[in-house]
């Protein structure tokens, strides 16, 4: 690559995008050199006219999504923050995040680009699963340096970035995170000392989580792991983790479609599960699972959907296992159609269809409902930044073992 000869403008932000998308692993010095053509690019187009804030931010984005972490892509940063502020950009938090390094991954621009591309990807059926999956049943110690750390795993990961972001704790500058205001807070969570795994049935968004973690130092490779597989085959390997299982979480699975009262299909997404009996990632045997993982490990369970029949009927599932209960929330929901009324100004199409055929259903509503984020800012996956910015409401559970 000679610079700025082959990925002129915008296009070496497209270029690092698309090779951290196709799970390019290793290699950083082929993201270290395009990272150096887009400084180039910056410093040679940023300040003309033509070369629109728009363009500027829509580098900074993908090259932040392409989870790169060195050096250069601070200096990158900090150029497109300058050419931003001669331009008049309105956005000082914005252009100060640039500027001080603490835009990267977890910042909610890069991850709505990687939440469009999650959004497009077919839904893998667990009776397909065997033509994408590739994870071998090993030690624990090839994946881990130490397995006495406690372990935080996500089940249906996606592309795994609250994990991603999470294990990066330690570096997230401390304005970055609102930990203080979140319900885990209270329970002491050491991100920076955790191990961590993430399990998806697609293997596309795993190759994604598996080349950003290649390309992060030893140490962090050492601390982080990516399967695909079923999920109740990674939850049954877990019984043999040596340390504390101290985090579990289910974020927006896959909802199943809704039914009538009298069973009829109502129209909606064909490639989601039948039914909550038929496709749906949480199984009564994934509820038993968790209760029994929960119960050796005095972990916790986070879970979170927009869906409100989802949220009621995973947590009855989990409540019904006779071993687990909901965690009191700092600041539970008090009235469920006062959120949908504040965030859109009426429920979801989904929310009404079930209510009409639910006249007198359980809401999602009460101490065991969240109104304010369980993980911390950071540690948001890409699905959760895209409810906020489309002001859809988002359900959460905190759940543990009854002792």
């Amino acid at each position: 690559m000679t610079l700025g000869s082959d990925l002129r403008g915008r296009t070496s932000a497209d270029a690092a995008f698309q090779l951290a998308l196709s799970g390019v692993k290793q290699h950083a010095h082929i993201f270290e050199a395009i990272i150096k053509i887009g400084t180039h690019e910056l410093t040679r187009t940023g300040g003309r006219s033509s070369f629109k804030s728009k363009y500027i931010l829509q580098m900074v984005e993908k090259f932040a999504a392409s989870g790169v972490v060195t050096v250069s892509m601070f200096e990158l940063y900090d150029k497109a923050g300058e050419c931003l502020e001669r331009k008049g950009f309105p956005d000082g938090e914005l252009i100060a995040s640039l500027r001080n390094g603490s835009f990267g991954l977890h910042s909610d621009r890069p991850l709505l680009w990687l939440w469009r591309f999650s959004a497009r990807q077919k839904k893998i059926a667990l009776a397909d699963s065997s033509k994408t999956c590739n994870w071998v049943d090993v030690s624990w110690n090839d994946y881990f340096a130490d397995t006495a750390k406690g372990l935080v795993v996500d089940i249906g990961c996606g592309l795994g970035v609250s994990l991603l972001n999470l294990s990066a704790a330690s570096s997230q500058p401390k304005h970055v995170g609102v930990m203080e205001s979140t319900d885990l807070a209270n329970m002491n969570m050491k991100w920076d000392e955790f191990n961590y795994v993430g399990v998806d049935l697609n293997s596309k968004l795993i190759n994604y989580a598996q080349g950003v973690i290649s390309r992060r130092d030893e140490a962090c490779q050492k601390r982080v792991e990516f399967v695909c597989c079923p999920a109740l085959e990674l939850l049954s390997y877990l019984k043999s983790y040596p340390g504390k299982i101290e985090l579990l979480t289910i974020n927006f699975p896959s909802p199943f479609r809704l039914h009538t009262v009298n069973g009829l299909n109502l129209n909606g997404n064909s490639q989601l599960p039948q039914s909550y009996k038929d496709g749906f990632m949480i199984t009564d045997e994934m509820a038993i699972q968790i209760a029994h993982i929960l119960h050796k490990s005095m972990g916790v369970l986070v879970f979170q959907t927009k869906c409100e029949d989802v949220a009621v009927y995973t947590k009855n599932l989990l409540l019904g296992t006779g071993s687990l209960e909901c965690v009191p929330c700092i600041v539970p929901v008090l009235d469920v159609n006062e959120r949908y009324y504040d965030n859109g100004g009426s429920a979801p199409k989904r929310v009404q269809e079930w209510l009409k055929c639910n006249l007198d259903t359980e809401r999602a509503e009460g101490e065991c409902w969240s109104s304010i984020p369980l993980m911390p800012l950071f540690g948001r996956p890409e699905t959760e930044v895209s409810c906020e910015f489309q002001n859809t409401v988002v359900h959460q559970c905190l759940f543990r073992s009854i002792h």
